[in-house]
């Protein structure tokens, strides 16, 4: 099986998007698709996408089957979050200038293939790594009272701390993590237990939505006892991959990239629209 540590013949370019305000949600959602496409055309390289967002509670496909829906995202709109769905994981998550949304782009053209498992496991690892001087050991299972509960979720003590998705087009593999480094987590909880609660308004649905416990999730500033910053976890992460053997080159999206992401930007917002009118 392929180590995160078998990769680093590869640079690494890093993308960081910067903080991305709630009006611009789909942006990050749009580089995804554009970054998968340019690993597929060029995979001597791995892609580092950095999106942290403001106020953003991001849906999953499986979200857009509750049964009361609009109600739900009124719920989210009043507590002062847009809600905006992605193409990458199944069910809702909280992002806030609290929360560090990252991704790694890799291409599954090497001596060999790339299985699901193997990818989750090579960001298990990379979290591993970057906090391994705490000495609390990191644990992949499924919380299953979290939101957005995943045999990859990452806790310490049975707390949750980060989520894991990923995503495939031909021969790129996305991997994105949120990791909630600090902030109120009781209160992320208690916002997305009432979004399903006004979503499915006491009916029984097919899709089986998680029972939230806020107290099952807690942020790494809480559980590693740090007053960590998202750009501390951040500097962190720069240092444990150099650490790790990797070369890293900040990047700025080339005029072709750009090109590529407002066609891709323009379609999702007009898909966007469309499911708002139906």
């Amino acid at each position: 099986m392929l180590d995160i540590r078998d990769l680093q013949d590869l640079p690494i370019l890093v993308y960081d998007e910067g903080l991305i305000e709630a009006d611009d949600a789909l942006s990050p959602f749009a580089w995804t698709e554009v970054f998968l496409k340019a690993i597929n055309q060029k995979p001597n390289q791995i892609i580092w996408h950095i999106w942290p967002m403001a106020n953003t509670v991001i849906l999953g496909m499986l979200d857009r089957q509750l049964p009361y829906l609009n109600l739900a995202k009124q719920v989210l709109r009043r507590r002062g979050y847009y809600p905006v769905v992605r193409n990458i994981g199944g069910l809702a998550v909280v992002a806030d200038e609290g929360i560090l949304n990252f991704s790694l782009i890799i291409p599954d053209q090497l001596s060999e293939p790339i299985s699901i498992t193997n990818a989750y496991l090579m960001m298990v690892d990379l979290i591993r790594a970057a906090f391994s001087d705490y000495y609390h050991p990191i644990e992949y299972m499924e919380i299953e009272k979290s939101y957005c509960p995943g045999n990859f979720d990452l806790s310490i003590a049975g707390r949750k701390f980060a989520g894991i998705a990923q995503r495939r087009i031909k021969k790129g593999i996305v991997v994105s993590i949120y990791l909630s480094v600090c902030g109120d987590q009781a209160a992320r909880g208690q916002l997305i237990k009432a979004f399903y609660e006004a979503g499915k308004h006491g009916e029984v649905t097919k899709v089986n939505y998680p029972q939230i416990d806020p107290e099952c999730m807690a942020t790494l500033s809480e559980l590693l006892e740090t007053p960590f910053t998202v750009a501390e976890v951040l500097a962190r992460l720069h240092l444990t991959l150099r650490q790790l053997g990797f070369s890293l080159t900040e990047k700025r999206p080339d005029q072709a990239l750009v090109a590529n992401f407002d066609a891709v930007h323009e379609r999702m917002q007009l898909e966007v629209a469309r499911k708002e009118s139906e």
